[in-house]
């Protein structure tokens, strides 16, 4: 019974001993997403989105490519207004067609694309869970504390616990929130971002399939 006790009052002593980290992992957490949240709204003020002048450049970068002018292609896709983001993958998908085989190196671009956006993902979509657990934490914590003060009839000291308790479910459930909120916002963007990306590789690209099936068809004659 002694080896019990002791037992449960070291598994008491370092879950108090979490409180105070977790709640200001909480307070960073809910600082980080209102700054995320900030930076979605100035996103979606920037973004922006234009498929006939993504064609027309798409088919004159093309054409500067096949000439060997893949920098001054990859120039040219940087004047898209579009998204930082687009604009990068756009300039690797134009320096791909230089030289054989460029349909690999196209795909690796796309990859890559794929790749970085869901990287940026990643921190929101870790917020997501990581906000509601740190919440259950901070609401666990503190009743423990909280039943042992109700045993001594110190009512003012669980009354303390609980507000800790409660106020750090809500504090997790908030970040939880505006982060999936933001999750879903960004997410449905880089989807679209994404199928811009192929559309453009495949305008990019069909240039040269069109050079390379011409000149079978010279050798072919």
């Amino acid at each position: 019974m002694t080896v019990y006790l002791e037992v449960v009052n070291l598994l008491f002593v370092f879950s108090t001993a979490l409180l105070y980290p977790v709640i200001l992992a909480l307070l960073l957490l809910f600082g980080w997403s209102l700054a995320l949240l900030g930076s979605l709204i100035s996103e979606y003020t920037s973004r922006r989105r234009d498929l006939q002048e993504l064609e027309g450049i798409c088919a004159e970068a093309s054409k500067m490519a096949l000439s060997g002018r893949e920098e001054e292609a990859a120039s040219l896709t940087a004047g898209y207004r579009g998204t930082p983001r687009v604009l990068a993958a756009l300039g690797e998908e134009a320096r791909s067609l230089r030289g054989d085989p460029a349909a690999p190196r196209l795909e690796k671009a796309l990859q890559d694309a794929e790749l970085g956006m869901g990287k940026a993902l990643e921190p929101v979509k870790i917020g997501v869970r990581v906000g509601p657990m740190l919440g259950l934490m901070g609401t666990l914590i503190p009743m423990g504390p909280a039943l042992i003060s109700l045993s001594r009839g110190e009512i003012q000291q669980m009354a303390d616990s609980l507000v800790i308790a409660f106020s750090t479910t809500v504090i997790g459930l908030a970040v939880g929130g505006i982060c999936y909120g933001v999750y879903t916002v960004k997410n449905r963007w880089y989807r679209q971002d994404m199928s811009d990306l192929e559309y453009a590789a495949e305008l990019l690209h069909g240039e040269r399939k069109r050079r390379d099936r011409s000149r079978e068809r010279e050798a072919g004659g």
